[in-house]
């Protein structure tokens, strides 16, 4: 009497195929495609009230807009990562007239591209020529921007400086 005998070879590559053949179509493309940022010089002004005194701040914040799509068979809707530096702007004390320095450069902020936007953020700062543990306080930067909606460019924006609503 014959024996039939299965090879396990082909068995087995063909559920080889079948596994790679799932993973494919469910990795897709890449999720991510990101393009080459874009920088924005806006103007910064605003006055951080508190003690041992108010600090008025002025300068420039370097802002860098990344569109970011989503290409997986989610559909996430396009976004833009935005680096913030604050390393040109600086304040000046209303009563003793130190000056003060903004920390918090790079801040990253990842938001939903729209045509029109405000973004808060709270940065530290301090007395003297560099960020100190010592004496930090911090103040709230609002943006209002202006997006090209096919780049993530940022076209226009506006800066402004506070206090925290409800400062330590």
């Amino acid at each position: 009497m014959k024996t039939l005998r299965l090879s396990v070879t082909p068995v087995v590559l063909s559920l080889f195929v079948v596994v790679l053949s799932g993973l494919a179509w469910w990795a897709g493309t890449p999720a991510r495609a990101a393009f080459a940022p874009t920088i924005a010089l806006i103007p910064v002004s605003g006055v951080v009230t508190g003690q041992p005194e108010s600090v008025k701040f002025s300068g420039q914040a370097r802002v860098s807009s990344e569109l970011v799509l989503d290409t997986s068979k989610f559909n996430v809707p396009p976004a833009v990562i935005l680096t913030i530096d604050l390393s040109n702007i600086s304040g000046t004390g209303s009563s003793t007239g130190a000056k003060y320095v903004a920390g918090g450069n790079g801040t990253n902020v990842y938001r939903p591209l729209v045509s029109n936007d405000t973004v808060e953020i709270t940065f530290p700062f301090s007395r003297g020529a560099t960020m100190g543990m010592s004496s930090v306080r911090s103040g709230v930067l609002t943006f209002a921007l202006g997006f090209d909606m096919n780049t993530g460019a940022i076209t226009r924006g506006t800066a402004n400086i506070a206090g925290p609503a409800f400062p330590y």
